[in-house]
């Protein structure tokens, strides 16, 4: 990922969608939310946004901790939190309880202050607290937040920002990273499949590398290989309600969407009943509408939908 990483700004430039976006925005000093699909390095994206805004050429960031619970990234530039850090903390109102002492405090350095809130769309049942801070504070402090899931997202919180969507790689410009600045091979199953994720490819290209029996068709293609053998070997006699109930777990832990069960179940039976793609919708939208902590709940329920 270093080649990745320094030769970044080079890839945005050479690519006219990507420039566009990023010469307009590199001088905003307005509230911005970046979204993209999962794959594209987002993170890498705006720090080739700071380094331009600030006219530096490399970024240190101070990992401080505050009232003992949340853990955030700082430098004289900007305030960072990524809402999906291990460390990062989950209680949401005393986030936005720590973003309100923020702004408050007077920039010494700056006009106004810049917080960086990654992957927003976790804020979910205090964007009310948000929203406020937003308007309030709004003299004082920017925000340049990122989603992969802007249908997460609250619409009075979304009007709040100047948005942008960020657009995937192509598979050929993907290919091109590959050959010229990462010096590996594309692998020709997601190349085959038309794979526009640059992080799995990297992912794949690793697991290439030190264990190549691995690579199958399947294992590029699912989003979630374990699903395979379930889905295709799952017995009405022989399973049961608790062999769901761990795959549930198991796809909690690993970030996978009931979208994601959804296309990995078309990719594997091919043919499948439209009633089926209703409940993956009617699921992920109440999923959307509660709290996060009810994930397996929901996932459950489809794989029971789908399976029994």
């Amino acid at each position: 990922m270093n080649e990745l990483e320094n030769n970044f700004y080079n890839i945005i430039e050479s690519n006219n969608e990507l420039i566009k976006i990023f010469n307009f925005i590199k001088y905003f000093n307005n509230n911005i939310l970046l979204y993209s699909n999962n794959g594209f390095p987002l993170d890498l994206f705006i720090n080739e946004l700071i380094k331009k805004k600030f006219n530096i050429s490399s970024i240190y960031k101070k990992e401080s901790i505050w009232d003992k619970n949340i853990t955030y990234y700082e430098n004289k530039y900007f305030f960072e939190i990524n809402l999906i850090d291990p460390n990062s903390c989950k209680n949401y109102e005393l986030l936005t309880n720590f973003i309100g002492y923020l702004v408050k405090i007077r920039n010494i350095y700056n006009e106004k202050h810049l917080v960086i809130i990654k992957h927003i769309d976790f804020f979910n049942e205090q964007f009310s607290i948000l929203k406020i801070l937003l308007e309030k504070y709004s003299s004082n402090v920017y925000f340049i937040c990122t989603t992969f899931k802007i249908s997460n997202i609250e619409n009075a919180i979304i009007s709040r920002f100047t948005y942008f969507r960020i657009p995937q790689f192509k598979t050929h410009e993907i290919e091109l990273i590959f050959n010229k600045i990462l010096n590996k091979k594309f692998n020709k199953i997601l190349s085959k499949s038309n794979c526009r994720n640059l992080i799995f490819a990297i992912f794949i290209s690793e697991i290439e590398d030190k264990e190549p029996h691995l690579i199958t068709e399947e294992f590029c293609n699912l989003k979630f290989p374990p699903l395979l053998d379930l889905i295709k070997k799952f017995n009405k006699k022989k399973n049961n309600l608790d062999d769901i109930r761990k795959m549930s777990y198991y796809c909690f832990q690993y970030n996978i969407t009931i979208s994601d069960i959804l296309n990995d179940y078309i990719y594997i039976v091919k043919n499948i009943d439209i009633n089926i793609i209703e409940k993956a919708a009617e699921l992920d939208h109440k999923l959307n509408l509660t709290n996060k902590g009810r994930h397996p709940i929901y996932i459950e329920a489809f794989l029971c939908y789908i399976l029994l």
